[in-house]
């Protein structure tokens, strides 16, 4: 988006995003990937690397996280929802199969909903268990949680074997 400068990243989002939505019309899916495409072009410059974009963990089925950071021992998970609704509760539902896995994983759902202090409330009191953090991208709290990611080394996974044991092959026992 040309004419757009680099400040804080969560001002570069506000900007970023609102220039797309004066530029072309409403597409709910569209708006979607381009608000995860604006998360991943501040992680890069952010130098918040290497990171998995629509990452699958081969232990955690059927769910494709919109963005992973891989650590072997604490991997983070952005989700992104450009509005709430109930769709956090698709969120709250993949960072609890995650956290069965990696119990020291990390959950955030990022978005540009008004009601993202409602459900920070509902995290704080329990009431959502699968999420550590609903913030708004377009917010100074974003750049705080960049930060906190800054002082984690993350890393490419590790390729993983589906399978380990004996091999025993042809013959009769």
């Amino acid at each position: 988006m040309e004419g757009l400068t680099y400040r804080e990243p969560h001002r570069f989002i506000e900007e970023a995003f609102d220039t797309y939505k004066t530029l072309f019309p409403s597409n709910p899916s569209i708006n979607g990937r381009i608000f995860e495409f604006l998360i991943c072009e501040t992680l890069a410059r952010d130098r918040i690397v290497p990171f998995y974009y629509q990452g699958k963990f081969t232990q955690v089925p059927n769910v494709d996280f919109d963005i992973v950071l891989f650590h072997p021992q604490k991997p983070v998970v952005l989700s992104a929802k450009t509005s709430l609704r109930e769709r956090y509760k698709q969120a709250d539902l993949e960072g609890f199969a995650l956290k069965q896995v990696y119990r020291n994983a990390k959950s955030y759902l990022l978005t540009q909903s008004d009601e993202a202090k409602a459900l920070q409330r509902k995290i704080t009191q329990g009431g959502v268990s699968g999420l550590d953090a609903c913030l708004r991208a377009d917010k100074p709290f974003y750049d705080a949680l960049l930060l906190q990611l800054k002082g984690t080394s993350f890393q490419r996974a590790k390729k993983v074997l589906p399978l380990t044991g004996t091999v025993v092959s042809g013959g009769t026992f």
